[in-house]
């Protein structure tokens, strides 16, 4: 039990309806759970949750490990380069100092981005931009990395860097929560796919 970092229980999220079925699941160290399913059926919202930027309206979850949450939409500045952007999402992860740079510099390296982290986000690529977005979810050294479409719009090469980063990290221990509108994003990285807003489990 040690390993589990993540324990949801028949959680559950409303919009005048439920906009899923109770979602009761575990995650462990170096796990990955897929989560799937169509437009508005709640996914985004089931990461929400997690990350504790919205409640739920039923159910609970308990959480033990740090946090990092790749959104769809990321808030960057395109008027920074990739590097000051990086200091920014520092700044919001309460780090500052040597730590913030060793912080800054380890995630870029790992992410792969030294190459153009001087270069203005705005003339920066997509596959670039999601380099960018987990370089900065690395920050806090999360024990879970929530990923929201995290593949969306990215080329074939770029989606095969950005998998194996994450298989990398996986392998080192952190656990995965994906949510994809693609099956496929799912192998290698996930061991069980939840779809909604049936809450039913589904092989990956």
């Amino acid at each position: 039990m040690e390993n589990i970092l993540l324990t949801v229980s028949r959680l559950q999220k409303k919009r005048g309806a439920p906009l899923f079925a109770p979602v009761s699941f575990t995650l462990g160290r170096g796990g990955g759970l897929g989560i799937y399913g169509r437009n508005g059926c709640g996914k985004t919202t089931l990461l929400d949750i997690v990350a504790g930027l919205t409640p739920p309206d039923a159910g609970e979850f308990t959480c033990s490990g740090r946090v990092g949450y790749v959104m769809q939409r990321d808030g960057f500045q395109d008027a920074l380069s990739c590097r000051d952007n990086l200091r920014v999402e520092a700044a919001l992860c309460a780090l500052s100092g040597r730590t913030a740079r060793a912080r800054i510099q380890a995630c870029a390296e790992q992410c792969d981005i030294v190459a153009f982290w001087r270069k203005r986000l705005s003339r920066c690529s997509v596959g670039m931009r999601a380099r960018l977005a987990i370089a900065a979810a690395l920050l806090p050294d999360p024990d879970i990395l929530l990923l929201d479409e995290a593949f969306s719009g990215l080329d074939q090469e770029s989606a095969a860097a950005v998998q194996q980063l994450l298989r990398e990290k996986k392998q080192a221990g952190t656990a995965l929560l994906l949510v994809s509108h693609n099956r496929e994003d799912f192998v290698g990285l996930c061991e069980h796919v939840l779809e909604l807003p049936e809450a039913e489990w589904r092989p990956v």
